[in-house]
């Protein structure tokens, strides 16, 4: 399989219309177990570009055949699309006949170069490949078309995820602090599951006194089963806020997170009534780590409790 994602790799970058379906090849053969690191290279910058050209196709066929509905994107609609478009290529000059078809097949390729992204991105050592630059065009591109591909929001936060970063963890009540590193996690709410599953313990021992979540939900989070259902669902065990004193969402990603000092800083609060989510992780194959590096001493925790902002809790969300 790592064989046929390499013969497979140096193609893509040419590729447009119903060849996109080359990548989702690739994408496969790396689901069936060979490696990523080949597609490194081309793949990121191939959807990113993909994402971009999308975004264009409106406004084009607005101005090629204006009052005139875009043409459903499906095969079958590529050549009626095509023919529009290349009526605004300029004759000599930019942009030509060539980049305006390239644009029209963004219209139909665009989720085949999205499958593949996905699969790839869930795998560490491939986002570690990615450029930081290309990760950011794919977070722009993402979010401009995420309005219309949910395959695009999850680029956008499949982007943005953090690996081997830093994370301090502050509990006010206790006058206690954690040290962790995170890698792979995919949204704050899974975030909250782990946390609740680190740092939840015998206080007497320096942890988190409260209720540990169910290890079905730890489970969940990690690389078992995402979907708990309706009749078991996730239960966060605190509210979270960051060292600015803005609330973390449990929706957002932990990119979100506004370092304090250059540190992701947590701040425990206690929870609000019951929030709870059926499924343990967004991301399927993209497992995380969450490792608790250790119990700040006394005189640290307190460095970090006297730095963070008190939590403004006027938001009717943060409940």
């Amino acid at each position: 399989m790592t064989a046929a994602v390499e013969a497979l790799a140096p193609w893509l970058a040419g590729l447009a219309g119903d060849f996109a379906k080359t990548a989702v090849l690739a994408g496969a053969c790396v689901e069936w177990g060979g490696s990523p690191m080949a597609l490194a290279n081309v793949l990121p910058q191939r959807a990113a570009e993909a994402m971009m050209l999308n975004d264009m196709v409106p406004g084009c066929w607005a101005d090629a055949a204006p009052g005139r509905p875009l043409p459903e994107q499906v095969s079958a609609s590529t050549k009626q699309l095509v023919q529009a478009l290349v009526t605004l290529a300029r004759p000599k000059g930019r942009p030509d006949k060539e980049d305006m078809t390239r644009v029209a097949m963004s219209w139909f390729d665009m989720e085949d170069w999205l499958k593949a992204l996905i699969t790839v991105l869930g795998h560490g050592p491939f986002r570690a490949a990615v450029p930081t630059e290309v990760k950011a065009e794919l977070r722009e591109y993402a979010a401009a078309v995420a309005d219309r591909s949910q395959r695009a929001a999850w680029v956008r936060d499949l982007a943005a995820v953090l690996d081997d970063e830093p994370l301090v963890v502050l509990n006010p009540r206790a006058r206690r602090g954690y040290a962790l590193t995170m890698s792979g996690v995919g949204d704050n709410f899974q975030l909250h599951t782990l946390l609740a599953d680190r740092l939840i313990g015998d206080s007497d021992q320096g942890m988190v006194s409260g209720v540990r979540p169910d290890r079905p939900w730890v489970e969940a989070a990690t690389d078992a089963d995402p979907y708990l259902g309706p009749d078991n669902p996730a239960l966060r065990r605190f509210r979270l806020f960051d060292g600015h004193g803005a609330y973390v969402y449990p929706e957002g990603v932990p990119a979100d997170i506004k370092p304090l000092d250059g540190t992701r800083v947590l701040v425990l609060h206690p929870p609000n009534g019951d929030y709870g989510m059926g499924v343990g992780r967004v991301f399927q194959n993209m497992i995380p780590t969450l490792n608790l590096d250790r119990v700040l001493g006394p005189d640290e925790a307190e460095f970090w409790l006297t730095r963070i902002a008190p939590a403004v809790e006027n938001d009717f969300m943060a409940d």
